[in-house]
């Protein structure tokens, strides 16, 4: 019950922060284009990734939500990593189209007007960054989704101080190539919070051990029991960045084999209590294993 009420207040942040960021983008874009300011449409654009961001978000959660079925018997757990995936790749797009209006921007330096209006939007856009951040930070380990709406938000932030410093500079000064410069330095921060996201998502498609575990710690711990003489065919995986799941065989005396659903239930509390490792199968056997496809020697503990 707490988990969905968790779930629904995360949706409701959610839809705070899509709401709170298409007035931005669209703020943003008109005061973009009356100054001539390509930072400030840079940042409108971002922004624009963070509504699509946020709207994936939230499909995600809906989606990650679901019950499991017989055609989907893990659920959908990981539509949350597809949505926050795409929602990095848009990114990356992004960027590119940033760096090339830039270099437009170095060949022809285009004069940047109306300061009172470009201020103005910059500054509604820095507040309403600082409000999605506020808004997200708490939740922002909920999942690899939010963890991703909440950096689109961090970035952003950081982007609008900068597309206001920079105006105030170049009216100050009239040096127009802080624009692209600064348009630069934002879509470089774009592509590395996309990295990371990138990385993460593609390590839990590729069913990769999760970062936070050690792999061999994991083993010794299940070898370390006193009634397992060995380990082998041990996967650990993720179904989603907050879902971890473990397979594995173990070998046991014959005289312990009757106690193997003890054994096992204590090892899966085992792994859910050190490694947060919440979705454990455990084969039992007697000396030997049927499988001898890749098999791992087990540790020969006993006879």
């Amino acid at each position: 019950m707490a988990h969905r009420h968790d779930t629904e207040f995360s949706r409701k942040k959610l839809t705070a922060a899509i709401l709170l960021n298409a007035v931005i983008t669209a703020a943003e874009v008109i005061g973009g284009l009356l100054t001539g300011y390509l930072s400030l449409l840079a940042d409108a654009i971002h922004n624009l990734s963070d509504v699509a961001a946020l709207i994936l978000a939230y499909i995600g959660e809906i989606g990650s939500a679901k019950p499991s079925t017989k055609r989907s018997t893990y659920g959908f757990k990981r539509l949350e990593v597809m949505t926050a995936m795409i929602s990095a790749v848009s990114l990356v797009v992004i960027a590119v189209y940033i760096f090339y209006e830039a270099y437009q921007r170095f060949l022809t330096p285009q004069e940047i007007g109306n300061p009172v209006l470009l201020l103005t939007v910059a500054g509604i856009g820095l507040l309403g960054n600082i409000l999605s951040v506020w808004v997200l930070y708490s939740s922002k380990e909920h999942s690899l989704n939010f963890k991703t709406a909440f950096l689109h938000m961090l970035y952003d932030t950081l982007s609008s101080v900068a597309v206001i410093i920079g105006a105030i500079v170049i009216f100050r000064t009239g040096w127009n190539y802080l624009d692209p410069i600064l348009s630069i330095l934002i879509g470089i921060m774009i592509l590395w919070s996309s990295f990371k996201v990138l990385k993460e998502a593609t390590m839990i498609f590729m069913e990769a051990v999760p970062e936070r575990i050690d792999f061999d710690a994991v083993s010794e711990e299940l070898e370390g029991h006193n009634d397992v003489c060995g380990v082998h065919h041990l996967h650990i995986w993720s179904l989603s960045s907050k879902s971890v799941a473990l397979s594995c065989h173990i070998t046991l005396r014959e005289k312990d084999y009757g106690r193997a659903p003890a054994i096992i239930y204590e090892l899966s509390q085992t792994m859910h209590a050190k490694f947060q490792i919440d979705h454990c199968t455990i084969q039992p056997e007697k000396d030997y294993c049927p499988d001898t496809v890749s098999q791992v020697p087990h540790s020969g503990k006993g006879d």
